[in-house]
């Protein structure tokens, strides 16, 4: 009996160390797990959170994360307002300047692009502001301190044609490359079937659009205006490097060298849509001797720029349909 006992004793201590080494192993199974669990849950709050940013390099050399699908974005110019619509985004708020569509005017308004109201940029509590590195620089603290995100664009920046290459830009900062590319491909495919007609009916190559003024200015091709001629298949007899011009919509240009360059049609724009004006404002170019021995005057191409040709009032398709269908009806 004492050797079983004895064997007894050594099989219950046996039992005893197994059932702590199991109790441990367990333990530290629910350790590794517990701390496991705590990165694994983590990890896709994590990974959602990277997947829910974007971090890119602004304008001004600012390393600024983008949230995924903002809800509260705002705009400070009127060209990134309709990049946003273009991609189905709609702003909290609108700049002055913007008169493109019903709902966007509608919105409350942080200013003109150029004297952005602090204040009301606050009231709308935003969590992504855009702002352009041209205009709204002095502002970064003023901006950053409504507590949004904010991410800094130049329109120098955005591509050849900016007018339709922005949105894309825009999209791609938002996440909505495919969209904006859709976007995109549409306005091409309309720009060269206009471009065709234009060719094939009218022959016309090259071209300028003028402001009316005192003195003469002429849009640069990275301009919106420019665009349209760009768009259309009409080069622009405004050179590219032009000095002290780079930020210009307009830069001025003297009439000798558009006489000498002698352009198939001069488009000029006015500051209204009032048909007289506009009238008494072309017979004003063709009885001036330095215009009227032109081409585009002799050939009826001297044409006023529809008012409607404008940024600020006109989606980039519906310029160009415009700036394309007075040349086109100049032509019957």
């Amino acid at each position: 009996m004492k050797i079983s006992k004895k064997v007894l004793s050594l099989l219950l201590v046996m039992l005893l160390a197994l059932g702590l080494t199991a109790c441990g192993g367990s333990n530290s199974g629910q350790s590794s797990n517990s701390g496991e669990a705590t990165p694994a849950s983590a990890t896709p709050s994590s990974e959602e959170s990277a997947g829910t940013t974007n971090t890119v390099t602004d304008e001004l050399g600012r390393e600024v994360t983008i949230p995924e699908d903002p809800q509260k974005v705002l705009a400070l110019t009127s060209a990134v307002m309709q990049a946003l619509y273009n991609i189905g985004v709609e702003p909290v708020g609108k700049v002055e300047e913007y008169k493109v569509t019903e709902e966007g005017s509608a919105l409350p308004s942080v200013g003109k692009t150029q004297e952005i109201n602090i204040e009301a940029v606050y009231a709308l509590n935003p969590d992504l502001i855009i702002a352009s590195s041209r205009f709204h620089a002095a502002l970064k603290e003023e901006l950053e301190q409504s507590g949004a995100v904010v991410y800094y664009f130049d329109p120098d920046k955005v591509g050849e044609i900016p007018l339709v290459e922005l949105t894309p830009y825009i999209g791609k900062l938002l996440g909505k490359e495919d969209v904006a590319d859709e976007y995109v491909q549409s306005v091409h495919a309309m720009a060269d079937e206009l471009k065709e007609r234009i060719s094939t009916e009218t022959g016309i190559k090259t071209g300028i659009v003028i402001q009316d003024g005192d003195t003469v200015t002429a849009a640069q091709s990275a301009s919106s205006y420019g665009s349209m001629l760009s768009l259309l298949g009409i080069e622009n007899i405004v050179p590219d490097d032009l000095p002290n011009a780079k930020k210009a919509s307009f830069v001025s240009f003297d009439v000798e060298t558009i006489i000498a360059s002698n352009p198939d049609v001069i488009y000029i724009m006015t500051a209204s849509k009032d048909a007289e004006n506009n009238k008494a404002i072309l017979k004003k170019y063709k009885n001036d001797p330095q215009w009227s021995s032109l081409d585009a005057v002799k050939n009826n191409r001297l044409l006023i720029l529809p008012f409607s040709v404008n940024p600020n009032r006109s989606t980039p398709e519906d310029m160009v349909k415009a700036t394309a269908e007075a040349i086109l009806k100049s032509n019957k």
